[in-house]
């Protein structure tokens, strides 16, 4: 019988660290961590995480995630001029002054 093939979860290097936090001193060498999950028959978890993991293959991030930052810019940009009274010199004043003359 095969093994399954581990879907990669985490992959972390991690390289020398100083700190020296009043007057304490941590020195860290290297730390290397890479979690891996196993599929197969009674891997609940490793079966989980192997689909999951596999839900963004062939997704590009990158573009997604700069097309989302780029509609939030442009809005922003549409309350800051819409702020900024565009729309005929303090429209939101007049109906104020024409009830308090009614």
């Amino acid at each position: 019988m095969t093994q399954p093939t581990p879907c990669p979860i985490l992959d972390l290097n991690l390289g020398p660290l100083d700190l020296n936090l009043l007057g304490l001193h941590v020195h860290l060498n290297e730390v290397v961590l890479d979690v891996e999950a196993i599929p197969g028959p009674g891997n609940l978890l490793g079966n989980l995480l192997c689909a999951i993991a596999g839900l963004l293959d062939g997704v590009d991030l990158g573009g997604v995630l700069g097309n989302l930052l780029q509609e939030l810019i442009d809005a922003l940009i549409r309350l800051l001029e819409g702020i900024g009274g565009g729309g005929g010199g303090g429209g939101g004043t007049a109906p104020v002054a024409q009830q308090a003359a009614a």
